[in-house]
């Protein structure tokens, strides 16, 4: 009998895992990929898997563009990504806010021998010896300060606008100071968020900013304190792309940040579910490469409660079978 059971509570846990391999397999959201645009007016941005914190590079024709570094720790890992590309020179750097999970990384560029010309800061002091660093390496470099409002122009099709933060600082929140700009490439849209929160959120609200994107870089690594319903809406993206780290200590992404994206039919990416994410605009349409794979709607916390769920109903049925005989 013993042996029976086993074989049937076998059975069921295969069917289980079956089971939500399939429904995942199902809720996953196609993306349209293709092969990058070799047209000259293409831009190309990448999202660059540094672990837990943020890093994109933005590759225009004519400027190329650094938004934070990740932490200290993946100083190498951005270093190696900008030689994979030959890349010698940023034309502008951001560092988005003060969190050593942004400007660590960029001190290790700066110690390099690649060329840095502009540093932009949102102008918040902070103790911090990543922040002490990286200031004393920034002071060799021209240096400017982010206001709502500015726009840096990157080529004929593409530009870069400051939403965030206003001067002076509006914010106590180191998070809320974060630098926000939107990248525009001909009729296309990226939006780059920091760790803005709500309050940042709001403020662009009030604002009236046209906050409208295709790519939404999602706040402060998919925190819950994030990507409120009333700024989603104002996006309104097809895209999502959170940045964070496998099993990192702060659980982010939030699931219900997850689920409220998904529930507005937006594909979400992750750098901690697929790696560094590439995507480019011809002005015209936004495209992938290297088929990136959406996070799906059912994640491993709801996969073991259906587990464990099936798993308690087989032994409440071999128990009652149990005593019947």
């Amino acid at each position: 009998m013993r042996r029976k059971i086993v074989a049937f509570l076998a059975v069921l846990v295969a069917s289980v895992s079956v089971g939500v391999w399939l429904v995942q397999s199902c809720c996953i959201k196609n993306a349209f990929v293709a092969a990058a645009s070799k047209d000259p007016s293409s831009v190309t941005v990448h999202y660059i898997d540094v672990g837990q914190g943020d890093s994109i590079f933005i590759d225009t024709q004519d400027t190329d563009v650094l938004i934070d570094g990740g932490p200290t720790t993946a100083g190498s890992t951005v270093l190696d990504y900008l030689d994979s590309l030959s890349i010698t020179r940023i034309h502008l750097m951001i560092a988005t806010h003060v969190h050593e999970d942004h400007i660590g990384g960029l001190i290790a560029v700066l110690n390099s021998v690649t060329n840095v010309d502009e540093i932009l800061i949102n102008n918040q002091a902070y103790t911090s010896k990543a922040y002490t660093d990286f200031m004393s390496l920034a002071q060799s470099h021209t240096i400017i300060v982010a206001q709502r409002g500015q726009t840096f122009i990157l080529s004929e099709t593409a530009n870069l606008t400051v939403f965030n933060p206003t001067q002076p600082l509006e914010f106590t929140s180191v998070n809320d100071n974060s630098i926000v700009v939107k990248l525009r490439v001909g009729n296309t849209s990226f939006l780059f968020t920091g760790d803005a929160e709500a309050d940042a959120e709001q403020s662009m609200l009030d604002a009236g900013l046209d906050l409208q994107s295709d790519i939404l870089k999602v706040g402060h690594h998919g925190s819950r304190y994030a990507t409120t319903q009333p700024f989603l809406d104002r996006v309104a993206p097809s895209y999502a792309i959170i940045s964070a780290g496998e099993d990192n200590p702060y659980d982010h992404p939030h699931q219900e940040t997850i689920q409220k994206l998904l529930a507005e039919g937006v594909t979400v990416y992750g750098t901690f579910h697929s790696g560094t994410i590439i995507a480019s605009s011809d002005g015209t349409s936004v495209i992938f490469q290297d088929s990136p794979q959406p996070i799906p709607e059912f994640q491993s916390s709801i996969i073991l409660l259906v587990f464990m769920m099936a798993t308690l109903l087989a032994v409440i049925v071999y128990r009652r079978k149990h005593l019947v005989q």
